[in-house]
């Protein structure tokens, strides 16, 4: 039985930009919250400094509980996932015992699991029996954490469930809308950062304000085109976790996935670029399981074929970048 909504206990999974971000924010609004991590060295300095390299202007209230304890993630009523994809299932391996079968679990993880080709919320349907959802919107980790307005998306395939964890998510400086359709909604957060390393190129090669706006809005139908062949609801391409999360994601450099691209129409490797990272960037992974998917679905997806080929397969951005913008189909859907 989950506590009262005014006491609801909420873990969140994962001590990177945006796992803390959810935990300042969520404390901040006076939720009943504690941030899990599974390194304990990094939870040390955590709880020693109150900073992260991850979000450098950001002081973590000292009052915010932060362990490593595997005991307290038994105690939580709500789990808010936001481990990285690619090293999901092994720590849900290690974290299942742990996890009380009344509590709902929410990815908050962006990305297709490499082997599986799977959200994660599959995932954890393979291996749990609790209501699992997911959580996505345009959401900076840096502007959730200083506490600006922002709002996002709970999907849960029980509509009453999604309504519940909302309204115990939500707070005046997060805004949380319940929703239905967990395929689409995690369907579309993954590949929105496929999409935006395509927008960091358009920035990169200074391609224009329309270029940018044509690609946001023909992303836009490519990952429509996609979640609907995988189960999803057409519908949610227009929602806050659709064309809200690809508008954001494609229209800043703060993205990493929009920066990545930035860097690698300015001639960097990928090499050289993911040395100088410290955080993961979801869409490479993604990109190659997004390929391989509308591979196998015959889906019309130029866009995802596009950076598939210039991150996996080493092709020059000029020449695809050419190839793109030669490729005109004349019955194509505007």
């Amino acid at each position: 039985m989950m506590s009262s909504m005014e006491n609801a206990k909420i873990i969140v999974i994962g001590t990177g930009a945006w796992g803390i971000a959810l935990a300042v924010s969520l404390h901040n609004g006076a939720k009943n919250v504690t941030l899990w991590g599974r390194r304990p060295e990094h939870v040390n300095e955590l709880l020693a400094t109150r900073r992260c390299i991850y979000l450098p202007d950001i002081e973590i209230p000292s009052s915010l509980h932060i362990t490593n304890d595997m005991n307290e993630i038994a105690k939580a009523d709500i789990i808010l996932w936001v481990a990285p994809v690619q090293q999901s299932e092994q720590l849900l391996s290690t974290i299942k015992p742990y996890i009380a079968k009344e509590a709902k679990i929410i990815s908050c993880s962006k990305g297709l699991e490499i082997k599986s080709k799977k959200p994660l919320t599959s995932i954890f349907k393979e291996q749990l029996n609790n209501a699992v959802g997911v959580l996505s919107g345009p959401n900076f980790a840096d502007e959730i954490a200083q506490g600006l307005p922002a709002a996002s998306t709970i999907a849960f395939e029980n509509l009453d469930t999604a309504k519940e964890v909302a309204q115990i998510l939500r707070h005046n400086a997060f805004r949380a809308y319940a929703y239905y359709d967990v395929v689409g909604v995690e369907i579309a957060g993954a590949l929105k950062n496929v999409m935006a390393i395509a927008a960091g190129v358009v920035m990169g090669k200074k391609l224009g304000q329309n270029c940018l706006a044509t690609l946001i809005t023909r992303a836009n139908a490519e990952i429509g085109r996609v979640l609907s062949a995988l189960g999803g609801a057409q519908e949610t391409n227009q929602t806050l976790a659709g064309i809200g999360d690809l508008i954001l994601t494609c229209s800043s450099p703060k993205s990493r996935n929009t920066s990545l691209g930035i860097a690698l129409a300015q001639g960097k490797s990928l090499v050289e670029i993911l040395k100088e990272r410290t955080n993961v960037t979801e869409g490479i992974s993604t990109a190659k399981v997004a390929y391989e998917l509308t591979q196998e679905h015959n889906i019309y997806a130029p866009v995802i074929k596009a950076v598939y080929e210039i991150v996996h397969l080493n092709k020059s951005v000029d020449d695809v970048l050419n190839e793109v913008l030669n490729n005109q189909r004349q019955l194509e859907i505007v």
